[in-house]
């Protein structure tokens, strides 16, 4: 079955299990990001290592199978397309669309990090397989900048587009502790004549390795983590705005692991952002991990803690936000996935152990599928349901034990009048520290 105008009703319907395996990769994997509305692209493999694993960057498709009482989701997840990335292994992965997202005809730029290098891959419309005639993507190779320069072990880290000019910059974060800033238009080099880009900034942001970076909505500001530390960049200017202080609702013996922008503050002009901690010590009794939002106001140069909030005996692994902001994802090392409400990170899903062991890869589901329109008997147009529709939240999930699952929040089934109120002052709340949290 298709992603039909009925999918709604037929998802909430026949999702039984708020997690399920939906599919597998026959390579290692680290990453997983979306490509579109139906598609996934998982990459990784056995790196440099002559062990005959190949290094690959598949893409899956999603699909719903026909009704099967038994199964937990009748969703799927099916590698259609998949192409060799050389000696590398791909550790670290982001996906840009270049185009507006109702555009049926999208573009994607997949920067991959391959060791000291980031690689770049664009499409270049759609394939069709040869034996049931399945969409994958025409991938081709645009690029490659090195991004780390350290002595002894020069590694690419973590890497990310901004959001606000569809993939025009590109950051990166490494081993020897710089985060460098560029221009993704200079990446496509025509001949071996032509330049090589150069950064627009490069700072030396920690003292090792840089550990995760995220674009605020704006793209105006970057954010930083390494070494238990996060700093507040310029993307304009390159100089640092803020430290991120530790929270005082945190005891010592905690340090940042990682950081993604939501879009809350975008109404008051705030940059608000998720922060995840876990415990330094690894014995059982003091593992546990914090959620934290942070609300920066760039005119007042002032950060502060909106919720701080203990969610899990676990350590994070992974971490991912929705496009609303609304909900928040983490995968943890004992391979559990948690869904909460990113106004109070109230918990609405977890799975322990739903994988067989560490999460390295979460992404939140699309509702709509705005790259698929169709019209009405009227002529107008018709956006259809995404993999979402029909539940507060859906996201999949990418293990190192090979599995790729998807996790659904459901609607609850009736909302009283009280648990509305509850909600509402919940928001009421949020939004009131939000506005004048920096009066």
């Amino acid at each position: 079955m298709g992603l039909g105008t009925n999918l709604v009703d037929w998802v909430d319907k026949h999702r039984k299990k708020p997690s399920a395996v939906i599919g597998n990769i026959d390579i290692p994997a680290y990453c997983l990001k979306k490509i579109g509305s139906r598609h996934l692209v998982l990459a990784g493999g056995g790196g440099s290592s002559k062990t005959g694993v190949a290094n690959e960057i598949q893409t899956h498709l999603l699909s719903f199978e026909k009704e099967n009482s038994a199964a937990p989701s009748t969703m799927r997840a099916e590698c259609v397309d998949k192409f060799d990335t050389g000696p590398f292994a791909t550790m670290n992965m982001d996906v840009a669309c270049l185009t507006e997202k109702s555009d049926r005809w999208q573009i994607f730029l997949i920067a991959a990090g391959h060791e000291q290098f980031c690689d770049f891959y664009i499409t270049q419309g759609f394939k069709l397989t040869e034996e049931d005639r399945k969409i994958g993507f025409n991938f081709k190779q645009i690029g490659r900048v090195r991004t780390d320069h350290h002595t002894k072990m020069s590694y690419q880290k973590c890497v990310k587009f901004d959001r606000q000019y569809r993939g025009q910059m590109v950051a990166t974060g490494g081993a020897d502790g710089h985060v460098r800033i560029w221009d993704a238009r200079t990446i496509n080099r025509k001949s071996e004549k032509d330049p090589e880009p150069k950064p627009l900034h490069d700072v030396a942001a920690h003292e090792s390795d840089v550990d995760d970076i995220d674009f605020s909505y704006d793209s105006k500001i970057l954010i930083s983590v390494g070494n238990g530390k996060a700093f507040l960049w310029s993307t304009q200017t390159g100089e640092m705005l803020i430290d991120v202080p530790f929270p005082i609702e945190i005891a010592r013996g905690f340090k940042m692991r990682s950081v993604r922008c939501t879009n809350l503050g975008a109404a008051s002009s705030n940059t608000v952002f998720v922060a995840a901690y876990n415990s330094i010590s690894r014995a059982s009794k003091d593992i546990a991990c914090y959620l934290a939002l942070w609300a920066f106001n760039s005119e007042k140069k002032l950060l502060r803690p909106v919720i701080v909030k203990k969610v899990a005996t676990e350590a994070i692994s992974a971490l991912s936000v929705t496009d609303c902001g609304n909900f928040t994802a983490i995968g943890t090392m004992s391979g559990g996935v948690g869904v909460y409400d990113t106004h109070d990170f109230r918990q609405l899903l977890f799975a322990p152990e739903t994988h067989g062991i560490f999460v390295t890869s979460i992404e939140f589901l699309d509702k709509t599928a705005s790259d698929v329109v169709l019209k009405d008997e009227r002529g107008k147009d018709v956006i259809e349901p995404g993999p979402a529709a029909g539940s507060q939240a859906s996201l999949v999930s990418l293990s190192a034990d090979n599995s790729v699952q998807v996790h659904t929040v459901q609607y609850p089934q009736k909302s009283s009048i009280s648990g509305f109120l509850l909600k509402l002052s919940i928001f009421s709340l949020f939004i009131y520290l939000l506005f004048f949290l920096f009066a």
